[in-house]
């Protein structure tokens, strides 16, 4: 395996374990067997199904430890092509009849001094270039309960969880009471919003408070059957309100007379 695979399957498992994540709860929230995610941070690309699913794999595994995808995949196909121009150079030479022998050749100190200096500002603008990318990114938020619109609720109140940046202040508008709530240190958040019978059309968004950006709105409508339409519908068609039936006393002597 290159340098370069190596430095990517070190940011994968360096954001995992920063983050005191096992590769176990990865699988179950991400869907991406473990074994996948273990051939990630080796660089063993071998052993994934294919070119098309290692990189979605890599965009996925990276979007949920708040890496760059973009980066990442980047890094993946250094990494990939570097072994594929060697392969190639083998056969090359091995067709055109044997290997070429060794020749021996000496590094002028400057031009040690100049590749040098050519990694560190390569490395630098790599650097600057991850930092540009991080800050003007807009954060991501996905709820995942409820996962679509909801109808036929009968509480007064839900409980809406789901996945955004780490630490990001999450807020509820579109109700008569708009809580909010901060994700943790792993971007989840979970927070209870109180409804009204009938429509409720509940609208979510959240604040990165590293690059002070906020998230695209997630909307979620929620269709409550009140207390009281829940009680008519239950209630036979003979039941009567007890005004509402003829009274069964009889007329007294004196108002007879």
């Amino acid at each position: 395996m290159s340098g370069e695979g190596q430095r990517l399957g070190e940011m994968l498992r360096s954001a995992r374990e920063s983050r005191g994540l096992d590769r176990a709860r990865i699988e179950r929230d991400t869907r991406i067997r473990e074994r996948y995610l273990s051939a990630l941070e080796r660089g063993a690309y071998d052993e994934l199904p294919g070119d098309v699913y290692a990189r979605g794999f890599l965009r996925t595994y990276a979007t949920y430890l708040g890496i760059d995808p973009d980066a990442m995949v980047a890094l993946y196909r250094i990494e990939t092509r570097a072994p594929a121009v060697e392969r190639a150079g083998t056969i090359a030479r091995r067709r055109l009849g044997g290997t070429p022998q060794p020749r021996a050749f000496a590094l002028a100190p400057g031009a040690v001094a100049a590749a040098i200096l050519t990694v560190l500002v390569g490395a630098l603008v790599a650097y600057l270039a991850y930092q540009l990318i991080t800050f003007a990114r807009t954060p991501e938020l996905r709820v995942l309960e409820p996962a679509g619109d909801v109808s036929g609720h009968r509480e007064s109140s839900i409980v809406i969880r789901g996945v955004t940046a780490p630490n990001a202040r999450v807020s509820v508008s579109g109700l008569a009471e708009n809580p909010s709530v901060v994700a943790d240190a792993e971007g989840r958040f979970s927070v209870r919003v109180e409804l009204l019978p009938g429509s409720n059309l509940v609208t979510l968004s959240a604040l990165d408070p590293r690059t002070t950006r906020r998230s695209p709105e997630v909307t979620r409508r929620i269709e409550v059957i009140g207390a009281d339409d829940a009680g008519e519908s239950r209630r036979p068609p003979s039941a009567q309100p007890s005004s509402a039936r003829p009274s069964s006393a009889q007329p007294s002597s004196a108002q007879q007379g």
